[in-house]
């Protein structure tokens, strides 16, 4: 009896030895690492597992060739990003010892911030404040983004299904790059589509409401007496193509209807009467650049190979330049063409949208060099 006893209590605590060593294991592991957590500032961002270039050049909408150009194409887990040209410079700098006496840049605080301030073209810094007109070096222009309804295409499908992205996306990638690109050395920029920090879907949506569309004529700058379209050679080649089916065109055929009117674009009128006294008073715009309506046609009249069915795509911007006082300096539209059987969107941006850019901003009068 007295062995059975003395058993039992050696079982016993054989037991309580058991569950004390396989609770206190855990305890006594060396604790897992924990992902560090997206750290955004005014200019960097921490890269996580999963961030690609793509993804991230769209959700901090910034052009994919400057996030990559600003970080020497290097992407790893826990890498500080840089997203503006400003913040990769002073890193650099300070890295050679030569901005030692620099101040970093400090985080942004959360709140609403009103606007996006580009000091010239590819530099663009998400600043937390206005510029002010005490900052003020330059000659300054304000860029109003089209609006996402005021977007036609008959070609999203193809090019949504080749780059792989959502349908929706196109429009906005489209948008963002063009906006981006709309900077001239010359000028300061004032930005209202592309701050991280703040609501400006919500913004640029109550922007909008105080505009009125319609096709109006054509209005060319004084400042930019060259014609609307570059002829090169494929566009000389597509101009004789039309100018033979205008020969043996009924000329009877009836009035051109007003959207496709050479001599009108589409242009906007600002209702609000505080529209140019707010902003001017805020940031002391010289300068008002709207893109009032952007097109993608495809022309199949115009087949540029017929055995692989590449037809002519037309990308089409219309847009209007006022002065501060709301004086229309410039209305008129710009027509990129383009081929069909492209349908990477990434490089339809970077073959079509530098020119568009170019050719709308030269519309403006010479700025501060």
């Amino acid at each position: 009896m007295r062995a059975i006893a003395v058993f039992a209590l050696f079982f016993f605590s054989f037991l309580v030895f058991v569950s004390t060593g396989s609770e206190a294991a855990p305890a006594a592991r060396p604790s897992e690492k924990v992902p560090p957590q997206a750290a955004v500032s005014d200019s960097v961002y921490i890269v996580q597992q999963g961030d690609t270039y793509y993804s991230l050049s769209r959700r901090f909408n910034v052009p994919l060739d400057s996030l990559q150009q600003w970080n020497d194409h290097k992407l790893q887990i826990g890498q500080t990003l840089y997203l503006t040209s400003t913040g990769a410079a002073s890193h650099k700098k300070a890295a050679t010892g030569a901005a030692a006496a620099q101040p970093a840049a400090a985080p942004v605080a959360s709140g609403r911030t009103t606007g996006q301030y580009t000091t010239g073209a590819g530099s663009t810094t998400a600043s937390a404040s206005p510029a002010p007109a005490a900052n003020k070096t330059k000659s300054r222009i304000m860029v109003i983004p089209f609006d996402p309804y005021l977007y036609f295409s008959d070609a999203d499908d193809e090019i949504a299904q080749h780059s792989r992205i959502p349908r929706p996306n196109i429009r906005y990638a489209f948008r963002n790059r063009l906006d981006a690109m709309l900077a001239s050395r010359e000028y300061e920029t004032i930005h209202l589509l592309g701050d991280v920090y703040r609501d400006s879907v919500n913004e640029l949506s109550s922007i909008y409401k105080s505009f009125h569309y319609s096709y109006q004529d054509n209005k060319q700058s004084k400042y930019n007496r060259q014609p609307v379209v570059q002829a090169n050679e494929k566009g000389s080649a597509t101009d004789w193509l039309k100018r033979q089916k205008e020969k043996i065109t009924n000329k009877d055929a009836g009035p051109v209807p007003v959207a496709k009117n050479p001599n009108k674009h589409y242009g906007v009128a600002v209702k609000d009467p505080s529209f140019f006294d707010r902003y001017n008073s805020q940031y002391d715009i010289d300068y008002y650049v709207f893109i009032n309506q952007f097109e993608v046609k495809t022309i199949y009249e115009n087949c540029l190979d017929r055995a692989a069915q590449n037809y002519q795509r037309d990308f089409l911007v219309h847009y209007s330049i006022y002065d501060s006082t709301g004086k229309l300096i410039s209305g008129n539209k710009v027509n990129v063409p383009y081929e069909s059987n492209i349908n990477d969107v990434q490089r339809i941006v970077s073959d079509t949208m530098p020119g568009m850019a170019r050719r709308v901003m030269a519309d403006l009068p010479p700025g501060d060099k």
